[in-house]
């Protein structure tokens, strides 16, 4: 049971322990003072044991609807890593492309102090980032070389800060703030990765790339957000074990989720 519910249910026993000991504080003191001690006891016990009784039923009760809610999230975070997983395969060897990239966005989105809702948000959004290239033919996405401008795949992370960017030429604020997050964690992925259009390139390119475009492409205070923490991001990602980047995202599921 999470610490709401828990604390929701001690609050309800206790206000129903205080209840009872003043019920029974009343009938002591209005008892007969000729042999009715016995039946003020049990007038005084009776409702305080009632008060204790509630709040284990409380507890077992949320933890079921705790448990239940669990299960429920469980599938829908396992639906959107299906999902995901399918979307990365299209254009990448590994198909752990969206593990990658929604874990930088979270780190990110962490150094900005994103609240959790928007956290969720972001972590959902992320990996299904490039849902629209499942239905689209493989030719277009493995394509060696630039797609020509009938064969980009729009959505809003392909927005730029000075509106030079599509689908709808936002510029500035009006991009959403995990739009903005996600277009860093994206093409910096893009640009540390092998594609069959290109060779991996090394840290200090990608980034010196992700610092030039500040300002241009990127939200400059989305950049210094990354600053920090993108040689701690790129060590596990592009140069360690491919299961690593699994397990961070885990990790980040488990700590906005669960």
């Amino acid at each position: 049971m999470n610490s709401y519910r828990r604390k929701a249910a001690i609050l309800i026993a206790l206000v129903s322990a205080v209840i009872a000991l003043v019920a029974g504080s009343s009938a002591w003191l209005i008892a007969p003072a000729n042999g009715g001690l016995t039946a003020t006891l049990i007038t005084a016990l009776t409702p305080i044991a009632c008060g204790l009784a509630i709040y284990p039923i409380m507890v077992r009760l949320n933890d079921e609807q705790g448990l239940q809610s669990r299960d429920l999230l469980s599938s829908h975070i396992a639906l959107l890593e299906a999902m995901g997983k399918a979307v990365a395969k299209r254009d990448s060897d590994t198909g752990d492309h969206n593990y990658r990239v929604t874990d930088i966005a979270m780190a990110i989105g962490e150094r900005m102090g994103l609240d959790k809702e928007a956290m969720r948000g972001l972590l959902s959004g992320a990996l299904l980032h490039d849902v629209g290239k499942i239905g689209i033919p493989d030719r277009i996405p493995l394509k060696p070389g630039r797609l020509d401008e009938p064969r980009y795949v729009s959505a809003c992370h392909h927005e730029k800060w000075d509106s030079s960017g599509y689908p709808s030429k936002l510029a500035g604020d009006d991009i959403s703030l995990g739009a903005r997050i996600f277009a860093v964690a994206d093409v910096f992925d893009t640009l540390c990765s092998p594609r069959p259009y290109k060779e991996a390139m090394s840290f200090e390119t990608a980034w010196g790339i992700i610092r030039d475009d500040a300002g241009s492409h990127f939200d400059p205070e989305v950049v210094d957000a990354f600053r920090p923490i993108a040689r701690r991001l790129y060590e596990p990602h592009f140069r360690g074990d491919r299961r690593r980047s699994r397990e961070l995202l885990e990790r980040q599921i488990r700590k906005y989720f669960f």
